[in-house]
């Protein structure tokens, strides 16, 4: 056998496990997404198409199989999300952030449903939030850095995270009954009236 048969044969293994790989973090995401908040490796090679011992073969527990879906789902959500240019005037710039956000927030709803039931006792899915919330800080910041300078910065950083964070939105949806569109209505009159001296833009 040539090096090159060797190297087209490890190659096509490579290309099968990778694929095997993200079957299995693409079943587990598909759960959450259908309502299945807390599904066992069981379920999640069921849902795969794989033996359970495949899925142990790729992740040595559930705790590396979060870790890989949470850098999926980050991944997923900057695919979602609108970048929204720092020197547009306030009103767009809250208008389109709002917009941006609540389109996340709503696609990601069921994961961060069932991130906080498996949570505390996951250190790794408390891991994975604290880069959500860090990556969702440093959208807002970027967003609206004039209005965030001065002393009062991190209380209105603190003030804009609890209007525009996943439980906000979780509660204006599941608490308020409301749809996507009314639940983003709020959030924009929330945001305007943070970063506005009267409260409108």
């Amino acid at each position: 056998m040539s090096s090159t048969d060797t190297s087209v044969r490890v190659d096509g293994r490579t290309e099968r496990s990778r694929r095997t790989r993200e079957a299995v973090v693409d079943a587990l995401l598909a759960l959450h997404d259908e309502g299945d908040l807390t599904p066992t490796a069981q379920r999640v090679a069921a849902r795969a198409g794989v033996a359970l011992r495949t899925v142990y073969g790729h992740f040595s527990d559930m705790e590396t199989l979060y870790a890989e879906a949470g850098e999926r789902e980050l991944q997923r959500l900057y695919a979602v999300a609108e970048p929204v240019p720092a020197d547009l005037p306030l009103t767009e710039r809250i208008e389109r952030f709002c917009r941006s956000r609540a389109r996340v927030l709503d696609y990601l709803m069921p994961v961060m449903r069932a991130t906080r039931l498996r949570e505390p006792f996951s250190p790794q899915l408390a891991r994975n939030r604290i880069r959500y919330i860090a990556s969702g800080d440093a959208e807002v910041a970027r967003v609206f850095a004039r209005e965030l300078r001065g002393p009062g910065r991190r209380q209105l950083l603190d003030a804009l995270y609890l209007a525009t964070s996943g439980p906000a939105w979780d509660a204006l949806r599941t608490d308020r009954d409301l749809d996507a569109r009314q639940a983003e209505a709020v959030m924009r009159r929330t945001v305007t009236a943070l970063l506005t001296t009267e409260g409108v833009a």
